[in-house]
């Protein structure tokens, strides 16, 4: 589907690319009314829902506290550190083969592939030494 340019979608947009990490609908709207950019939380998660269908951003099911938006939408994998209830992104190569392992296995047609890993991030790893 073709969207129109909106000033919302801009808006956040604009705070995505600006931030580090991972964020919920509710933290946008709350950050975004604090910094004086007044838009309501319907329209934050209408213009999120229409940004996951223009591939410009990921929605990513956090294991405890509902749906976070990842501002890149390019395929790579992500760790959910049980210290510090955060999603943060992996470095490792995002492995194509894997798609074709699934499908010939699986017997059906992969578009793409999601990784979650539960663990301890860097950052709660330092804090532990």
């Amino acid at each position: 589907m073709k969207y129109k340019s909106s000033k919302q979608r801009d808006m956040i947009m604009n705070y995505l690319r600006q931030i580090h990490g991972h964020v919920s609908a509710e933290e946008i709207y709350k950050n975004m009314n604090e910094d004086g950019q007044k838009i309501s939380l319907a329209t934050v998660y209408r213009n999120l829902n229409i940004l996951c269908e223009m591939n410009e951003i990921k929605k990513i099911a956090h294991p405890v506290d509902g749906y976070q938006y990842d501002k890149t939408s390019r395929p790579h994998y992500h760790l959910h550190c049980v210290k510090c209830d955060r999603i943060v992104d992996l470095e490792i190569p995002y492995t194509e083969e894997w798609n074709q392992l699934l499908e010939y296995n699986g017997n059906v047609k992969v578009i793409t592939h999601n990784i979650m890993a539960e663990g301890i991030c860097k950052d709660c790893l330092k804090k532990e030494k």
